[in-house]
């Protein structure tokens, strides 16, 4: 149990940083992250006792990160009732992210246009509102979107949407050194080597029979022919016979 929990670990840190080289490739995202939290996002977090949602969002990225919220969040937290009390707290240690919406405006319009326009900022968003991942998907896809899973923290793979942004940022060359376009190229070419596939059938080997060449033939013994002694007595035998006769 405890190795099949160590292996899943594993296979997340993995696809974490594919994802954020990703994102630093091709979208400029850089450490230490920008992180923006909505008020479900930290209750999830306080819910299944993960600890300080800083230090879960850190050892998760396995970089530098500073959380950011907006006012609107904060505002909904704190008319939330008692339950959502340790999520407010955790929401006023976050930055507020500057301009947007006021309250009493809902919360998840403050995160959607905090990531408006290209998300300049570079924020990732951390929610558990499946309608504002759609959201995010449809408005703002080169941002990239995390969320608590039973497991732990999970991001979302990156879009469809993203392949023809990633074109358009290699055309124009905005935003990407030239290390940074060199290892775009690898990538991709490394990947489409990947995709390759080929019409040739390798035909398998089928069990033989022995080589006749290799097997020897029996020798068939002959049978021994009688030594000269023998065959002198039996002259001789055979003549006393004829001159008995006479």
């Amino acid at each position: 149990f405890f190795a099949a929990r160590g292996v899943m670990r594993v296979k997340r840190a993995r696809k974490v940083r594919k994802y954020l080289r990703y994102y630093r490739t091709c979208h400029g995202f850089r450490a230490p992250y920008k992180v923006l939290c909505d008020g479900n996002f930290l209750h999830a977090v306080s819910q299944m006792k993960l600890g300080d949602a800083k230090d879960v969002v850190v050892k998760y990225l396995g970089s530098p990160a500073k959380l950011f919220t907006t006012r609107c969040v904060q505002h909904e937290l704190r008319g939330m009732g008692a339950e959502f009390k340790e999520a407010s707290f955790a929401a006023r240690r976050c930055e507020e992210v500057k301009g947007g919406p006021e309250p009493p405006s809902p919360a998840l319009e403050s995160v959607v246009a905090a990531v408006a326009d290209g998300n300049a900022e570079r924020f990732l968003v951390c929610t558990q509102d499946e309608k504002l991942r759609k959201t995010l998907l449809k408005e703002s896809p080169m941002t990239p979107v995390i969320f608590c899973h039973t497991s732990g923290l999970q991001m979302e793979p990156p879009a469809e949407a993203i392949g023809s942004g990633v074109a358009t940022r290699r055309e124009t060359g905005e935003g990407l050194s030239e290390r940074e376009r060199r290892t775009l190229q690898q990538e991709e070419s490394a990947a489409d080597v990947a995709r390759v596939r080929t019409n040739v059938r390798y035909a398998k080997p089928k069990a033989r029979g022995p080589n006749p060449l290799a097997c020897k033939k029996k020798k068939v013994k002959e049978p021994k022919s009688a030594s000269g002694a023998e065959q002198n007595n039996k002259r001789e035998g055979a003549e006393k016979k004829k001159r008995k006769r006479r």
